[in-house]
């Protein structure tokens, strides 16, 4: 009796059983995102970024390499002082993967913005897929303790994760195909209105969000490979890698890697990230 008049004193206050409702995804995953931040300052790169990652998780070295491989044959250490935050996350309408961005500091400066990819294991705990960073203008973005942008789930997907990633790399096809010959033009067609982008060299001085004058920036023409990636069970969320080539202004072949992430939107599939990394 005691804990009916409780609930019904909880509900006439403006209480509901959501108030006790586990996080979101999105919710989840700064919650993650901060504690493996917290565990650089505590136990250091190596020892934090073994602590949080996925047995398949891949880094680029300059290609896609085993994660935990690279990281195990380094010493523990407290140096250099790594730190980082998300500024902005997007999730699976299933809450199986995510994305986060955010700026970094080395030993208390500024430097570009990370890019992680995490993924829920079937223990519930979340976990870090891949993990880069990239150039992009850190110095103008929101410090550590300002609230995280947690973005929208689509509003639909795919009737699988298969036929997902079958839709995006028919995108990522096109997408290459018109870059061959005009890359700038390519990626306006396929990026959305809100999409960030971090990279290449040259890039440091813009903030992610300032998508007209990166794909401004773009070389003419990009060769893009796509080489691997995942989506989510819900069908909405797909993150790519692959290689990426082009000429500069001095006719010498760039290198690089890329990182996409593509969501489900009511026009169709459009990309919403990329890191582009070079190679050197």
């Amino acid at each position: 009796m005691f804990k009916i008049m409780l609930i019904a004193g909880l509900a006439a206050a403006g209480w509901t059983t959501s108030a006790w409702a586990e996080p979101g995804p999105a919710a989840q995953v700064e919650a993650a995102e901060r504690a493996f931040a917290a565990d650089g300052l505590a136990l250091g790169i190596r020892d934090s970024f073994l602590k949080h990652m996925a047995d398949d998780a891949i880094m680029f070295a300059p290609g896609p390499v085993s994660a935990r491989a690279l990281y195990e044959k380094r010493p523990s250490s407290k140096t250099p002082k790594l730190e980082w935050w998300p500024q902005r996350i997007v999730a699976a309408r299933s809450g199986d993967l995510a994305l986060s961005v955010g700026p970094s500091e080395i030993n208390d400066k500024r430097g570009g913005y990370f890019a992680t990819i995490w993924r829920k294991a079937p223990d519930g705990r979340w976990r870090w897929i891949y993990d880069g960073g990239a150039a992009a203008d850190a110095a103008s973005a929101p410090g550590p303790d300002a609230p995280t942008t947690l973005d929208p789930v689509a509003k639909s997907g795919e009737h699988s994760a298969a036929l997902a990633f079958d839709k995006v790399r028919a995108a990522e096809s096109a997408l290459a195909q018109a870059a061959e010959s005009d890359a700038p033009a390519a990626y306006r067609r396929a990026l959305a209105a809100d999409a960030w982008l971090l990279g290449p060299k040259g890039t440091e001085g813009l903030t992610p969000a300032a998508v007209a004058e990166r794909t401004n920036a773009r070389p003419q023409r990009m060769v893009l490979t796509l080489r691997g990636g995942g989506a989510s069970k819900a069908g909405d969320f797909v993150w790519t890698h692959g290689e990426a080539g082009w000429a500069d202004h001095q006719e010498i072949i760039e290198h690089a890697h890329y990182m996409h992430v593509w969501q489900k939107r009511p026009e169709g599939w459009r990309l919403i990230f990329e890191a582009l990394i070079n190679d050197r």
